[in-house]
């Protein structure tokens, strides 16, 4: 019976504790700090004629022990973070860590200490009272924008350090960068409204009739932000895509969309910025799709001679005929032909009746080439086809997809094809053009 009337009596007494609350205790030791602090430099500066400068040492005093307090807590806190980050696999805490966004929330306990001091130190003197709730407010400000800031940094190196590039990256980093655009935006009002003693709703009044100023200085924010937002949602560009835009006559990989600018690393590495709403306002193509078919366009013409067309006379196909790749070809068309050309009344001249031409058969070679290399796509469109002749020639396309996009092995596979094209048109009696070059020099 004893012990319960004991026991009873000791949760009287927290409870006691408690109602007169931890604050009260907190800001008795505060007040009692600060009055044995300001004895202190009273005593040194009592039997000077520096008696006014008490207010500025205690002032600088308070604020060396809060720095003092913030430095040693951000080591402190930096020191724990660092032991039990070391071995985390969680993507977000290391790079909550890397940006530091844990330094920033240790800040505000500092001004929690701050808010405690200022009654009991900077609300003494007259004159300083008046501003130092101010100046606190303005530097709670501050350290609230920078802890935004700090944060989103972290998410969107948390969303970037995926090495899956996906266009939902574009729409997260535009609106983390629009939503950094809103903090800076209030936040600059809330300072003006603090710093003025004004309420931020009259300052909302004054914004209202200049709404079309704030429209005009946020416009590339705005579009910037749409246009993350539709190359998201419709899945066109992504980062390290291969782009080219006509407007600019600007081709090079994506490294970056942000609200206003996009950066696009040239082919000779070096970086251009364009307005990011003109991916969506102007004509961007994007190479990048035949990356993941793993093909490539060929679409490339040899201009040949016209003076060096020809019918094929018996001789010239012969030695066609010996050729494997045209051989069946050669054979079966000679037997059509044979055939039409039985009721020509003339056959004596090559021009009655129906006739190969070198040009016509290597058109056919150059087709069968292509169709015998391994590394020309058999699955997509491949063409090889006569354009409109032109004052040096008549151009033969040869329109195909490689089996590799990479920009090396393309150029390598593009080569070798015009290479053997252009050196086995001479077998067939094809000249190739060269277009004239006119000497200017005076000598």
């Amino acid at each position: 019976m004893q012990v319960n009337c004991i026991y009873i009596l000791t949760l009287q007494k927290i409870n006691q504790l408690f109602e007169k609350g931890t604050n009260q205790y907190t800001n008795e030791f505060l007040e009692e700090s600060a009055t044995s602090i300001r004895s202190w430099l009273s005593g040194i500066l009592s039997d000077t004629s520096f008696s006014f400068l008490l207010p500025v040492l205690e002032i600088g005093f308070w604020l060396l022990i809060l720095v003092a307090f913030d430095f040693v807590l951000q080591k402190i806190s930096g020191f724990i973070l660092r032991m039990l980050l070391k071995n985390s696999k969680l993507k977000w805490t290391r790079m909550f860590y890397k940006h530091k966004v844990f330094r920033a929330l240790v800040h505000f306990f500092t001004i929690s200490l701050l808010i405690s001091v200022n009654p009991h130190v900077f609300q003494k003197y007259a004159g300083i009272d008046k501003i130092s709730d101010k100046l606190i407010g303005l530097l709670i400000i501050i350290l609230f924008i920078m802890f935004i800031f700090r944060l989103i940094d972290a998410i969107i190196a948390v969303n970037d350090d995926d090495e899956e590039k996906t266009y939902s990256k574009i729409g997260f980093r535009t609106f983390a960068q629009l939503t950094k655009v809103f903090v800076v935006f209030f936040g600059v009002l809330a300072f003006v409204a603090t710093l003025i003693d004004v309420e931020l709703s009259k300052i909302f009044t004054v914004l209202g009739a200049l709404t079309a100023v704030v429209l005009l200085i946020f416009r590339d924010s705005i579009l910037g932000f749409i246009s993350g937002v539709q190359i998201s949602s419709s899945k066109t560009i992504k980062i390290d895509d291969w782009i080219s835009v006509s407007k600019y006559n600007l081709e090079g990989i994506v490294k970056e969309i942000n609200l206003t600018v996009t950066k696009i690393e040239k082919f000779d590495k070096t970086i251009s910025t364009i307005p990011t709403y003109d991916l969506v306002s102007s004509e961007v193509i994007n190479h990048s799709w035949m990356s993941e078919t793993n093909t490539r366009r060929i679409k490339r013409a040899i201009v040949f001679n016209v003076n060096s067309f020809k019918f094929c006379d018996h001789e010239m196909l012969r030695k066609f005929e010996k050729i494997d790749l045209i051989s069946d070809y050669i054979r079966q068309k000679e037997d059509e032909i044979k055939t039409i050309n039985q009721n020509v009344q003339n056959p004596e001249l090559i021009i009655n009746g129906r006739q190969l031409t070198n040009m016509g058969t290597f058109r056919i070679y150059a087709q069968k080439y292509l169709e015998s290399r391994d590394d020309i796509s058999k699955n997509d469109t491949l063409v090889v086809r006569q354009l409109q002749q032109t004052s040096i020639g008549m151009p033969l396309e040869i329109y195909c997809f490689a089996n590799d996009s990479k920009f090396a092995v393309f150029e390598r596979i593009q080569s070798d094809v015009f290479d053997h094209l252009i050196t086995a048109s001479k077998e067939f009696g094809l000249e190739v053009s060269q277009p004239f070059v006119i000497n200017q020099n005076n000598d």
